[in-house]
Order: structure tokens, then C-alpha cells, then sequence
């Protein structure tokens, strides 16, 4: 997976619904059971735990990622219109000229 390129000020996007609730209940139920269960462990239970929890729990998380991507797009708007678009252009040009010169010296076609 490609990292995005972020520009300064721009907005991050919200947690799905799965992260809120890891968040806030899922990793420390994880972590009570499995008390020296390594990171990657952990994981795999709160994914356990997530398929097993029922619609009406799910709900709760679910609304508030809606909620959350709908300010996250809101915001996006009003970053746009304030000159986002082209800070994002720049991230996106700076982001390239620092890959040219890695792949650059990479070859050793430095100048």
C-alpha cells in the first residue's frame, strides 16, 4: 500500500468502526484475557471478538464512524476551499523531487 501524501493542515480521515471500538473497549478486553499476549496476538483476538459481537453492538460504533466521516468531509470541504487543493499539489510535487533524488542516489546519478 502506497502512503498517502498529506499536506500541512489537511484533515485525517476518521477510524473505521472496528478501530473505534478497539479503541475503546476491544483491545483492553483483548489484553485482560491474554494478559502476555504479544501485540500481534492481541490482534487477532479483538478481530475474534469483533466478528463475534452482535449487529445492535456494532451499531453503536458504526453511527459514530458516520458521524465522524461526515465532519471528516465537512472539514475536507472547508480545507479545500481555503487553499487545501494547492497545498496539496506542493505536498505532492516535494514528495516527488525527494523520490528523484533517493532514486537518484540510489544509481549514483547525483549531481
Amino acid at each position: 500500500m502506497v502512503k498517502a501524501v498529506r499536506a500541512e493542515g489537511q484533515p485525517k480521515r476518521p477510524m473505521s468502526a472496528y478501530f473505534l471500538w478497539m479503541n475503546e473497549e476491544g483491545r483492553a478486553a483483548a489484553k485482560k484475557q491474554n494478559p502476555d499476549a504479544p501485540i500481534t496476538e492481541v490482534s487477532k483476538k479483538c478481530g475474534e471478538m469483533w466478528r463475534g459481537l452482535g449487529d445492535g453492538a456494532k451499531k453503536k460504533y458504526e453511527k459514530m464512524q458516520e458521524v465522524a466521516k461526515a465532519k471528516f468531509e465537512e472539514d475536507y470541504k472547508v480545507w479545500l476551499a481555503d487553499g487545501g487543493e494547492e497545498a496539496l499539489k506542493e505536498a505532492k510535487k516535494e514528495t516527488q523531487t525527494k523520490k528523484d533524488k533517493k532514486s537518484a542516489k540510489a544509481t549514483g546519478d547525483w549531481a
